[in-house]
């Protein structure tokens, strides 16, 4: 018989809200199994009890992905994991569906360059065959001219015969060619969906680990100037408290698109979690990011805000960020601490400003 944990849990906690115990978390030696530790991480952060939760919160307790144990520990002093940010989570650590069709993918184009090989091979094998069947008749009319029409049809079929192979495997090779070529678009398609945020349509996390490192390469190598924003928005859990979620997903849209107007200035827009985004700008001073980044604060803050959808205002959104320069002597680790620094001093100071990280601490 299948138990069925969720619906389990989920009854024992409409019943039971206050109690600390969950029968089917204690062990017959009396010992807490790791379901205890799952409930009361479901409980704590006042989560859904679904099975993404679930699987979320196994995880994190059971699993060895520290990275995102990081992250939950992050959210979870800041008293922001909630279930959209749960979510968020599963998604881009658990959820295995983009991955899955890039594998397939993959797979499936490595079985038509193996038919191609095959193919070729197999032509390779006709013409050899058709080859030395042409010599040996060749041979034949130097050292026995006296059949010599017999022969000469025997050439004519010999090279039909070659001819023919030839022109199958031609073919076939222009069809798996064919194939190959959906494939790649396929693939490219699927990269595209790991890559970008399918709220905001910007570039993900994935994404900006790869774009940070190629821009840190290219510093290290050529010298170019590279600087990092991060931005929060302001008082974000307020908006998802009062409104709903479905209006905090049109903000981080409103935020993402007012991003998008900096695309112009030789940087690259991230959204890089929650209610977070990262933009890398290469080629500039960290002086005239800060003034970008400022206009475009202060062109959002000044936007009496309503919900189109519920007819609600909303007032005023705006955002913290915090500006640094990548010097050559820094890592990857360090640029993002530098910047994760000057943003957490931005927040402390009031929010709604922009504050820029000094290399002489």
């Amino acid at each position: 018989m299948k138990i069925d944990i969720k619906n389990i849990l989920d009854s024992y906690f409409r019943e039971n809200g206050d109690e600390e115990t969950c029968p089917v978390c204690i062990e017959e030696e009396g010992q807490r199994s790791p379901l205890y530790a799952i409930a009361s991480f479901i409980r704590q952060h006042g989560l859904l009890v679904s099975s993404k939760n679930l699987e979320l919160a196994w995880a994190f307790i059971c699993g060895g992905n520290s990275m995102l144990k990081s992250e939950i520990m992050g959210l979870s002093s800041a008293g922001r994991l909630d279930n959209a940010a749960a979510s968020e989570l599963f998604d881009k650590y658990l959820s295995s569906d983009v991955g899955s069709q890039i594998d397939k993918i993959v797979l499936e184009a490595i079985e038509h360059i193996r038919n191609t090989t095959k193919i070729i091979e197999d032509g390779n094998k006709k013409t050899s065959e058709c080859e030395e069947n042409l010599i040996e008749q060749a041979d034949t009319i130097r050292t026995n001219p006296v059949d010599i029409d017999g022969a000469i049809q025997k050439l004519l079929s010999l090279s039909q015969l070659m001819v023919e192979s030839t022109r199958e495997n031609r073919e076939q090779i222009a069809e798996t060619n064919k194939k190959l070529a959906t494939l790649q678009t396929e693939l490219e398609h699927a990269r595209n969906e790991a890559d970008f945020d399918q709220l905001t349509k910007l570039p993900n996390r994935r994404k900006f680990e790869r774009t940070l490192d190629e821009m840190l390469k290219k510093l290290h190598e050529d010298g170019q100037s590279l600087v990092l924003v991060f931005i929060d928005i302001d008082h974000f859990k307020k908006v998802n408290d009062t409104y709903g979620h479905e209006c905090g997903d049109r903000v981080l849209r409103l935020v993402a698109d007012e991003l998008g107007t900096m695309s112009g200035s030789h940087c690259h827009t991230s959204r890089y979690g929650g209610e977070e985004f990262a933009v890398i700008f290469d080629g500039q001073d960290i002086d005239s990011v800060w003034k970008i980044i400022d206009n475009c604060r202060d062109t959002l803050a000044s936007r009496s805000l309503v919900d189109l959808q519920s007819g609600k205002a909303l007032g005023t959104i705006s955002f913290s960020a915090g500006v640094a320069e990548c010097l050559s002597s820094d890592t990857k680790r360090s640029i993002l601490r530098k910047a994760d620094l000057a943003l957490y001093e931005a927040k402390s100071q009031g929010r709604n400003v922009v504050l820029k990280y000094s290399n002489a601490r």
